[in-house]
């Protein structure tokens, strides 16, 4: 768990306007130029095409803030449409000039071709599948026999899926499509499988998981009954919906589960807080009536429930217990003072996922899969829960991360998977087989992969991964630092094209383990356990300011922002897809009001100081020379608005005393987790031949031919 962060204790810091953690009244930082709307180049360096500079402040909380860069929070104003035309004519200039950029193009398709999929999910005789077509923008959704050859059936492909779920009996479909990469409306289809036509729509949802009866005659799913409205959960049954739970907060996310047909859970999750609610119903004789008995209401703790069965009900929480537990639910006394703990708290090892595996009757008791992290490597356990039958291991690979373990209605568990050479992929899983699991890859990759350990500033230790070609360099490396920091998720394996190509041109990919916020230090762990890394690196010989370029998305981005502006000649080249940037007024745009959470609230005095000593957009000082910078928005991202890229690129542009380039890259058919196949390529191509240019990376080695 993190906690929300506050000022802590001050230190020194640096710059003209204060600490970094200021226990006196910061004021962002002055930007001492005329306002002009002339290109602007640092020395020997690309003329940046500046807009104009308006002398906007506030006073907030007693203290001035400046924001000479408000102005292009309005997407559709002439003047920010001007200033974007500008910089995508430098961006498309400059990126498409860089060395390597053809090499890369070929070595991202060929590994391109693996990835981008969900695992495959069987329904009886049939499987369900996305397929990738090298000319298709996204993946199709199809249906084929298992056991036959016939040519598979494609249901859906005129946009991107942000799920799909088949019903029990395998003749219908329900999908939640992306339309330009927008989360906040992601229309229900139901598909009839033996015609591919849609047999039915659901208006007024957003991206949040179906539940199916058992036999298939309809399922619950989460949608507004007004537009702008909370969400509430329905029974779509027959033809029609019948509400069953009535929302409060529109911020509010459901993940419905039915289990053996008679009992159903719910689980409702404010934004991406790191805490939930959760429900348990007995769907009895009408589904449509369930009764409800809460299982976890107000605790600061992530539940997830999962029915035996038998009824018995289990909990991975982690109440009373940050790294995850395992507990039953007494359905009679079901409040977190009556749970029962059958798999207790391992410290240092988070529970990642739970299943209960039946016998064929349910009269035995279950037996649990537990899968943890130990280490930095997922480890897999099989618990015996109420006998003194030790936990067995169930052997995983050493490199990879657990997307998923089910037990479908069928029978039988699947292992949902990926690692840095596997794509997403489910494999059948026996809990009684001593060999393990058999995992297949995408073919043989040059990639050897180890884990170190960095002090960071508070004397803790930062876990890291590095990744290299085989065989460890004994020599610094141009070096790609992947970094996200927060919400209690840190960067896991997982197959990305972008860091294979990386290591195939003979390049280091580091991936720390960053802390979000602390009691102590607030958001500045982050910051400084990111240091810590690029100081560990550089001690170890393996990679120097001018070899290392950071990329982080969305709140990495913030982190990437935020390491350049407080010390700007550690990195080589920055590259910030989706970031915040502009903490004071996080909250206004996108879902940062959900985010308070993590960050805190500007309207707190406290929380407010603590914000303006990190924001990365009011950190910029004139005449620093800061790193070339690559800052990426996605025309359809409805979480991180990129009002936030533009102000950061405009202020970066205007201040800095380095050559650049600082640019701004925009993608259409894109939001904040999907893209286009184009422009998924589009991008990665930017990203690897700009780090590459700044680090000294030459992408030749790497290439396909």
């Amino acid at each position: 768990m993190t906690s929300t962060p506050h000022p802590g204790p001050a230190h020194p810091g640096t710059g003209p306007y204060g600490p970094d953690r200021p226990d006196g009244h910061p004021r962002s930082a002055p930007l001492d130029r005329p306002s002009t709307t002339a290109p602007r180049g640092g020395p020997d360096g690309v003329a940046h095409p500046v807009g104009p500079c308006a002398p906007a402040h506030e006073v907030i909380h007693g203290h001035l803030v400046e924001d000479p860069f408000r102005w292009l929070e309005d997407p559709a104003a002439p003047a920010t449409l001007d200033w974007l035309a500008r910089q995508d004519r430098l961006s498309d200039a400059v990126l498409a000039a860089l060395p390597g950029r053809h090499a890369a193009a070929r070595t991202l398709s060929h590994l391109m071709a693996y990835g981008g999929r969900r695992p495959e999910r069987p329904v009886g005789t049939r499987v369900f599948r996305e397929v990738v077509d090298a000319e298709a923008e996204f993946p199709a959704l199809a249906v084929f026999e298992a056991g036959r050859d016939d040519e598979p059936v494609v249901l859906w492909r005129q946009s991107a899926l942000a799920s799909w779920e088949p019903a029990p009996d395998g003749r219908t479909v329900a999908c939640q499509i992306l339309q330009d990469g927008r989360e906040d409306h992601t229309p229900l289809l139901l598909l009839d499988v033996a015609t591919g036509e849609v047999r039915h729509r659901i208006p007024r949802t957003r991206h949040s998981p179906v539940a199916w009866l058992p036999d298939g005659s309809g399922f619950f799913h989460a949608r507004s009954a007004a537009d702008g409205g909370p969400q509430d959960l329905w029974l779509h049954r027959h033809g029609r919906d019948r509400q069953v739970w009535h929302g409060i907060d529109d911020l509010d996310r459901y993940r419905a589960r039915v289990w053996h047909g008679r009992w159903l859970t719910v689980e409702i999750r404010r934004g991406s807080e790191t805490r939930n609610r959760l429900w348990l119903a007995d769907l009895g004789a009408d589904p449509a009536r369930p009764v409800w008995t809460p299982l976890q209401e107000a605790a600061d703790a992530v539940s997830t429930a999962h029915v035996a069965r038998n009824g018995t009900v289990f909990l991975a929480t982690t109440h009373g217990a940050p790294d995850g537990q395992v507990v039953v639910v007494d359905r009679d006394r079901p409040g977190p003072d009556h749970w029962t703990t059958v798999v207790p708290e391992e410290p240092g090892a988070p529970l990642t996922h739970l299943c209960p595996v039946d016998d064929a009757d349910g009269s035995c008791p279950p037996r649990l899969l537990v899968a943890r992290t130990l280490a930095g490597s997922p480890a897999l356990f099989v618990h015996h829960p109420g006998t003194r039958t030790p936990p067995r291991p169930l052997p995983l690979p050493p490199s990879g991360t657990v997307l998923s373990l089910e037990s479908p209605p069928h029978g039988g568990v699947r292992l949902g998977w990926t690692s840095w050479t596997t794509p997403p992929v489910a494999v059948p899983l026996d809990p009684d087989s001593a060999p393990g699991v058999t995992i297949p890859e995408a073919g043989p990759q040059p990639l050897e992969e180890w884990r170190e350990s960095a002090p960071s500033a508070d004397g803790t230790g930062v876990p890291l991964t590095l990744l290299a070609r085989r065989g460890r360099p004994a020599s610094p490396l141009p070096t790609l630092l992947l970094g996200y920091g927060g919400f209690g998720r840190p960067l896991t394996s997982s197959y990305e094209s972008l860091v294979l190509a990386w290591v195939r041109a003979g390049g280091l990919v580091v991936v720390p383990d960053l802390r979000g916020p602390t009691a102590a230090a607030g958001k500045h762990s982050t910051f400084e356990d990111l240091e810590a890394v690029a100081d560990h690196l550089r001690r170890r010989g393996l990679g120097g300011p001018d070899r290392l370029a950071l990329l982080g998305m969305s709140n990495g981005g913030l982190t990437m922002a935020a390491a350049m502006v407080r010390d700007p000649g550690r990195y080589a080249a920055v590259v910030c897809v989706a970031p915040l940037t502009d903490m004071v007024r996080y909250e206004r745009s996108g879902l940062g009001r959900s985010w308070r959470h993590e960050f805190g609230s500007a309207t707190d005095p406290d929380q407010f100081r603590h914000l303006l000593s990190y924001s990365p957009y009011h950190r910029i000082e004139h005449g620093l020379r800061y790193p070339p910078t690559l800052l990426i928005t996605l025309h359809g991202d409805t979480r991180v608005a990129p009002l936030h890229a533009r102000k950061f690129c405009a202020r970066l542009q205007r201040a800095s005393s380095g050559p650049g380039p600082y640019l701004l890259r925009s993608y259409g058919d894109s939001g904040h987790t999907s893209m286009a196949r184009s422009a998924r390529h589009l991008m990665s191509c930017d990203v690897l031949s700009f780090a590459a240019h700044h680090t000294g990376l030459d992408l030749t080695r790497g290439s396909t031919p």
